[in-house]
């Protein structure tokens, strides 16, 4: 069978889904190498060390000219890096997932007139997928609507979702229950590895907004940062919920996700279409920080079809939050829904259907 080079960029959203298409090839026959930067090996524990080529990698940086420079240069030492390792390993295909690390395998890949593919995560094209976009023979988009894509490459671009672990799809394969009228909902609070910290502080304000009778109800399970932890606990016990359980991280995400009647989190691609593929309903709060909206587009797959809420960061979040928890409260029944159309709006297969592509066009002449 052939081999096959992934690249990926140094966060979790990037390298995830690209672990997850070596788990679908590999079970097919095929080799595996992954490309990243020394911040991916992180994420990479699921990857064979002897199968990973760790490269200099730098971003298209706004700011100081000095700060561009160095983005400059370490792209193009990333690039010639990279085009060395593909002339001597001969993949195949090479297959980008995004992130400034994902670029010089990408180009590499092109010039040495090697088959490129990429996946794209978010609801907007990322810079570094754009940026190799208009030589790629196909396009895989997590949602089905791709902004930001360069017009050349736009007849490219097939959703096919985002890879999830099966055990997440599991939770989604076995009927909702939602909380009995005036019984308990089982809230859960998750941040993401880009700003879980603003849960700290929105979390308690929001249910401090509460009636007592309301805040008996809740049976909270959140991640806080090890941080913000003990503040927020002692907060959070003052307000007389029915249930309280902090940590840092969860390992059984899964069964947490199965007992959760709510989620309460960022946006991010990977969670949006973890929630989708469990049926679970979301009040979100997109980061803010990206100046495209990045994460305020990928919510739409779960708010447009009404199966989430959205809340915007600032002054009156808490407000908003509190507001959306009182109501389905009142109305269990709203929750059932919620949850049959964020099962409903899951894309499924996303690692088999990429596996097909790169298979399609390694048997391409």
């Amino acid at each position: 069978m052939s081999l096959i080079t992934l690249a990926a960029g140094g966060t979790g959203g990037h390298v995830f889904p690209a672990l997850a298409l070596a788990r679908s090839l590999s079970a097919r026959g095929h080799s595996l190498r992954l490309v990243t930067d020394q911040r991916g090996l992180a994420f990479a524990g699921d990857f064979d060390p002897a199968g990973i080529d760790v490269i200099s990698a730098g971003g298209l940086v706004s700011g100081a000219l000095h700060r561009r420079a160095t983005g400059l240069f370490r792209l193009a030492r990333g690039y010639v890096q990279a085009r060395s390792l593909l002339r001597r390993q001969k993949p195949a295909a090479v297959v980008g997932f995004g992130g400034f690390p994902s670029a010089p395998p990408m180009l590499a890949a092109q010039h040495l007139g090697l088959p490129t593919l990429l996946h794209e995560q978010n609801g907007i094209m990322g810079r570094a997928n754009a940026f190799v976009s208009r030589q790629v023979r196909q396009i895989s988009s997590a949602f089905p609507l791709l902004e930001g894509v360069p017009a050349s490459a736009e007849d490219r671009v097939s959703a096919v979702g985002n890879p999830i672990r099966a055990d997440i799809v599991a939770v989604g394969e076995t009927a909702f229950t939602p909380p009995k009228p005036n019984g308990a909902l089982n809230l859960m609070v998750v941040g993401g590895s880009q700003g879980a910290a603003v849960f700290a502080s929105l979390l308690p304000a929001a249910l401090n907004r509460l009636s007592p009778a309301e805040r008996a109800r809740l049976h909270l399970v959140a991640q806080i940062r090890d941080e913000s932890r003990a503040e927020t606990e002692a907060r959070l016990a003052t307000l007389g919920l029915g249930r309280l359980e902090i940590a840092p991280f969860f390992s059984d995400m899964p069964q947490r996700l199965a007992a959760a009647h709510l989620v309460l989190s960022r946006s991010g691609a990977t969670t949006v279409h973890e929630l989708a593929a469990a049926g679970r309903p979301a009040i979100f709060v997109p980061l803010s920080v990206h100046r495209d909206d990045q994460q305020g587009r990928n919510a739409r797959l779960l708010t447009d079809p009404g199966a989430a809420l959205l809340v915007r960061e600032g002054g009156d979040a808490p407000q908003w939050v509190a507001a959306h928890i009182s109501t389905l409260l009142a109305a269990p029944e709203a929750l059932a829904d919620m949850a049959t159309k964020a099962r409903a709006s899951a894309l499924l297969g996303a690692a088999d259907k990429l596996a097909d592509m790169v298979e399609q066009e390694i048997a391409t002449p």
